[in-house]
């Protein structure tokens, strides 16, 4: 039997790169999932426009309000659950890392709060709520398409 005889140097430094390797591996951020961005603003639309249509159901339909409530705090723990699971995924860089980071989103959405404000002044609550499902979903969504292919190029 032949015995291989192997120099601790040469050992040492195919362990230095392998682990130069991984590191750089796990520093790369992966892509988002493609249907990430619409499932997750889409659920978050979907909650705010059953929660505003639940609004606007006279107190005499309590059940079907409270149905479409229900179907709303599900819509929006969806969301939540899917925006957890998809970005606290291992070799994940966070969305927001910095505070100075917070800017881009909140301006994003800031169009789409005051839109939504508008029309709560002459339609109350309902206005606003189903106001803001799509136009928060939207600006949600652009903003979560951008972060994908910034993601993707790099």
């Amino acid at each position: 039997m032949a015995a291989h005889h192997v120099d601790p140097a040469d050992a040492l430094a195919a362990l230095r790169t392998a682990r130069r390797a991984r590191a750089r591996a796990a520093a790369r951020p992966r892509p988002l999932p493609g249907w990430y961005p619409a499932t997750a603003a889409g659920l978050f639309a979907l909650g705010f426009v059953l929660f505003g249509l639940s609004v606007l159901l006279p107190e005499r339909l309590w059940l079907p309000a409270a149905g479409l409530q229900l179907a709303a705090a599900a819509a929006l723990i969806g969301h939540v659950v899917v925006s957890h699971r998809v970005e606290h995924r291992p070799g994940l860089v966070p969305a927001l890392p910095r505070p100075a980071a917070w800017f881009p989103a909140a301006a994003a959405h800031l169009p789409a709060l005051a839109v939504s404000g508008a029309l709560a002044l002459p339609y109350g609550l309902a206005g606003f709520l189903l106001a803001l499902g799509p136009t928060c979903g939207l600006a949600h969504l652009l903003l979560l398409r951008r972060k994908r292919a910034r993601a993707g190029a790099e």
